[in-house]
């Protein structure tokens, strides 16, 4: 009895659903959500023969007898794939056209959870990649790379700092893929960004946008551009820092004034917006705080609080974005659970609580238990180290394994939205988060752990694979 009750006071059961004193539209959306979530969360033991048969027959259960919900590798790879054929093997569907200006973002979107998955493509889909990423690169003065250059969203358009980070993540997994295996692509994948390196630098430099700053001494502060004579946000920040450090061309002049900015998009609420008086925003802090632990790092700084963050602020903001419920993250405060939080509130919860440390980005993973739902709780039974992530890991993987996974592959927003390549992608990079960063210690149990359900360690401040993001500071530092 003392048992059953303990349970239902636990995060995640109705007794964690949404109460207030005022009806509003907010509110009914919140009621809706959370009604279309809970059918997913039964007691997997408490479910009949047929419901279980037809669980196993969906790929959720392996089998009748386990209580494990599956990672649906296959079905998932095999979606994530439809981006990357020629058109002469299977053509995407017409709507896709809208996407027409975000071609890098589709390769990274879908490479990148491949890569996760363990699912590579075969080398000449590889090496087609890399041709259409150099295709994308785009000149500023459209004759040659003097002036400098960036990749583009599609042939012939203008050079953008948001798919020039897509293009520079996806040529980076390439690169350090196994030089034996695939040999033309990683070759040329590396070659392309060794050429086109220095001409993004002088791009970049083009970017900046310096003002006086809002400090007690009026130095100044420097935002970036996402393009030329484009806006100023803290996305464009990350991602030039991003690509910039991964090439080794995070120079004193690119960053002079970076970080300044960056603190002044610190909010009254502790999360960042994506310019100074902006609402907070789970995807702007997650660019704040990656591009800030990149400039910490770079100028010798001993951690975040040091570089004037409001550490507090930011940790209880953030903490706050999981939803008691659904278990999953929501972007900005009286909004709904949307999975692709998953890794930008998880991640940088991740890399707050990485904050002035060397604890490496270990690819061991978590012993485990199960809850009734079918869930891998990921824990650590010896935890000296601390108390590892600041969130609900067992109650976020529920959400990603539960309520984003398509039956027939890929991954969605919620239940009631359909899968696309952006929500595959960042579900399964924040479930690799949950279940890799801080694990140094927490090695797989082979009477527990259920592999399938393992991912690849992905980076928390780069997004790539751990190995991608050492091959590329060995091979450009």
């Amino acid at each position: 009895m003392e048992e059953k009750q303990r349970l239902m006071y636990e995060p995640g059961t109705s007794m964690y659903k949404s109460k207030y004193t005022e009806s509003t539209t907010t509110t009914s959306l919140q009621e809706l959500t959370e009604s279309e979530c809970a059918p997913f969360f039964v007691s997997i033991p408490s479910l009949d023969v047929s419901s279980k048969r037809h669980l196993v027959r969906l790929g959720l259960l392996s089998n009748e007898d386990s209580t494990t919900i599956q990672l649906l590798r296959k079905k998932h790879g095999a979606y994530l794939r439809r981006a990357l054929y020629k058109k002469d093997v299977q053509k995407l569907a017409g709507s896709f056209v809208s996407l027409d200006s975000s071609r890098p973002w589709m390769i990274y979107w879908t490479l990148h959870p491949l890569d996760l998955l363990d699912d590579i493509p075969d080398e000449d889909t590889l090496v087609g990649i890399v041709y259409t990423l150099e295709v994308c690169w785009t000149n500023v003065n459209g004759i040659d790379d003097s002036l400098g250059g960036g990749f583009s969203g599609g042939v012939g358009q203008l050079p953008h700092c948001a798919p020039t980070y897509a293009a520079v993540n996806a040529l980076s997994i390439i690169a350090a893929f196994d030089a034996e295996e695939y040999p033309r692509a990683t070759k040329l994948a590396l070659d392309l960004l060794q050429r086109k390196r220095d001409a993004l630098l002088r791009w970049y430099i083009s970017l900046r946008c310096e003002r006086e700053g809002d400090n007690p001494n009026g130095s100044m502060v420097c935002g970036y551009r996402m393009h030329n004579d484009g806006e100023i946000d803290v996305r464009a920040t990350y991602c030039i820092c991003s690509a910039a450090s991964l090439l080794n061309i995070l120079t004193e002049e690119l960053m002079e004034g970076m970080l300044e900015h960056v603190v002044e998009c610190q909010t009254y609420e502790g999360g960042f917006g994506g310019e100074p008086f902006a609402e907070a925003h789970g995807g702007y802090t997650f660019c704040a705080l990656a591009a800030l632990q990149i400039l910490t790092k770079a100028k010798g700084i001993k951690d975040l609080e040091a570089s004037g963050v409001n550490l507090v602020s930011l940790r209880d903001w953030l903490v706050h974005r999981q939803m008691a419920y659904e278990g999953g993250f929501q972007g900005r405060s009286n909004k709904l659970v949307d999975g692709c939080y998953s890794f930008w509130v998880g991640g940088a919860i991740a890399i707050l609580s990485l904050n002035g440390s060397d604890l490496p980005f270990d690819s061991g993973v978590y012993d485990n238990c199960h809850d009734e739902c079918g869930v891998t709780r990921m824990i650590d039974d010896d935890d000296d180290e601390g108390p590892g992530l600041l969130f609900h890991q067992e109650l976020l993987e529920r959400y990603v394994l539960l309520c984003a996974q398509d039956v027939n592959g890929g991954l969605r927003d919620k239940p009631s939205k359909p899968r696309d390549f952006y929500h595959s992608c960042y579900n399964l990079s924040g479930l690799s988060v949950s279940q890799n960063v801080l694990s140094s210690k927490r090695k797989p149990s082979d009477e527990k752990c259920d592999a399938n359900n393992i991912l690849g360690a992905s980076h928390p401040i780069y997004n790539i694979r751990v190995e991608r993001v050492k091959f590329m500071i060995s091979t450009f530092h």
